[in-house]
């Protein structure tokens, strides 16, 4: 199965070839963002392009484990949050609260990524004059400090989302927020939404481009100013992106109109099924009933699970006739036999395994993307973030159900498992929406990797900007065209009035005048 991998990077490179290529490249991609989910997504789109002959420079905190790529790695610099982060007591704290909650958090996160100037090989490389780069990816996250190099290099740059875009990503390349169907990231909001759900999403969308732009924006150019000497306006350099890959696919993530300029590309992190580990592949190969994939994602650490919310599960996983896999940490007192527990889980190799009956998340959206990529159905416990907004898209195509982790009961655990696992119709919604979300012209990575060297070849790609970037929000939104519509009808009205005023007054003194004679 190893060697499956390499096959598919070949064919994966052969294809891509065969199409038009671009001369190969020097590429800086800067990512200092911890969230080892998130470089997951990005991983394989770098290595491709380093397939490709490209001369690929990555600046994070991960190895790339790639011949062909220059890693320059920031490990030490930044505190590390991955399955280092505790259970919350109570969580479903999304809409307004939520959102503005999570944006100061990811405020505080990009303030730790400031380290990464203090490392000697980031200063070796700003300090060599002779350093240049052809074009610099980056994710548009929570900072904007990639940009600086965009900057120093006077690089074109392409933008990565390893998330629903975010409204304040939408707005550098003109993307219509579409409010009124679109749950912005952050709300937890279904696509359908009802009158107040509309005026959430409204205030969500606004509060977090004003957020960003306000607080991450403002740091992230003092930033840029004081480390790397840059006098620049994140204005107007960001409005100056050539390309933004989002991690989505409207199969999944919901239909809206996207700008040239935005490309989706979700499910470009997943790659051919490699062998599971003995121990694994013989435990899912011999349960009868099936196997439960239980994982709450990359950052929150299984063993925090509050004692009363485990013991729960561990009553109810007592009860079924299914194997259960679960990320588990540490000790776990009172499993029961059917319950196998690993610190690290090969969750895409897992998921791949026809054996598998369902997949109890916390609703991130690689594990979701890859749910749906293998047809498994999703049971939920949405924690923060996007998991609520993008597990109930998946709630809407009849593939998912949703708890709150808030409010769990043993009963509502039970019936949910059972009935997911029993009832024909989760699995058949689960396989439709994995065949829609198949079926595409080109594979995400091919997709990602084309539109990449289409930016490097046409110099930047300025035809894929769209006139709407950097249009004052007036003029945007018609508002001086409505100013004008009503100015006018205005004097229309004020006119006729006056017209049939004088009118009348004259006919009243015509009739005053025969009355006297």
């Amino acid at each position: 199965m190893v060697n499956a991998t390499v096959t598919y990077y070949l064919l994966v490179a052969a294809t891509v070839a065969a199409s038009y290529r671009a001369s190969a490249a020097r590429i800086l991609g800067v990512f200092p963002h911890h969230g080892y989910s998130h470089h997951m997504v990005f991983l394989p789109y770098l290595r491709t392009l380093a397939d490709r002959g490209h001369d690929v420079h990555v600046i994070s905190n991960f190895d790339s484990s790639h011949p062909n790529i220059t890693d320059i790695n920031v490990v030490g610099s930044m505190p590390m949050s991955n399955n280092n982060v505790t259970f919350p007591i109570t969580a479903g704290y999304f809409g307004i609260v939520g959102s503005l909650t999570a944006l100061f958090g990811l405020s505080y996160l990009a303030r730790t990524t400031e380290g990464l100037f203090d490392v000697p090989a980031v200063q070796n490389l700003l300090e060599d004059r002779t350093a240049t780069f052809d074009l610099v990816i980056a994710e548009h996250f929570n900072s904007e400090l990639p940009l600086g190099f965009a900057a120093k290099y006077r690089a074109p740059f392409v933008l990565l989302s390893s998330c629903p875009l975010p409204p304040w990503t939408m707005s550098l390349v003109g993307q219509p927020l579409q409010i009124a169907y679109r749950p912005s990231m952050l709300s937890g909001l279904p696509e359908r939404m009802d009158l107040g759900q509309r005026l959430i999403n409204t205030a969500v969308t606004a509060v977090s481009v004003a957020v960003f732009r306000l607080i991450n924006r403002s740091w992230s150019q003092q930033t840029l100013r004081k480390r790397m000497d840059l006098d620049v306006s994140l204005d107007e350099l960001a409005s100056n992106v050539s390309l933004v890959l989002v991690n989505t696919h409207w199969s999944l993530n919901g239909v809206s109109p996207t700008v040239a300029a935005v490309k989706e590309t979700g499910g470009m992190h997943i790659m051919p099924p490699k062998q599971l580990p003995i121990d694994i592949q013989k435990y899912i190969d011999e349960a009868e009933n099936g196997v439960i994939y239980f994982c709450m994602g990359s950052l929150l650490r299984g063993e925090t699970f509050s004692p009363e919310k485990r013991q729960m599960f561990l009553n109810v996983f007592n009860k079924i006739p299914q194997r259960v896999l679960w990320k588990w940490e540490g000790e776990l007192p009172g499993k029961p036999s059917n319950v196998m527990i690993r610190k690290w889980m090969p969750q895409r190799d897992i998921l791949a395994h026809p054996n598998v009956k369902l997949f109890i998340s916390h609703g991130g959206l690689l594990g979701t993307t890859e749910a749906v990529y293998e047809g498994v159905p999703i049971l939920s416990m949405p924690i923060f973030g996007d998991q609520m907004t993008n597990i109930k898209a998946v709630v809407s195509k009849g593939a998912a159900e949703m708890m709150n982790y808030g409010d769990l009961n043993e009963d509502e655990i039970f019936k949910k498992i059972t009935s997911m696992i029993t009832d024909p119709k989760y699995r058949q919604k689960a396989k439709e929406l994995s065949e829609a979300f198949r079926d595409r012209p080109m594979s995400p990575l091919e997709t990602a990797v084309y539109w990449t060297e289409y930016v490097i070849r046409h110099k930047g790609a300025p035809l894929l900007r769209s006139a709407a970037v950097g249009m004052p929000w007036y003029q945007y939104y018609l508002i001086d065209v409505l100013v004008v519509i009503l100015l006018t009808v205005t004097t229309i009205f004020v006119l006729l009035y006056c017209l049939i005023f004088k009118v009348l007054l004259r006919l009243l003194n015509r009739k005053s005048k025969q009355k006297k004679s």
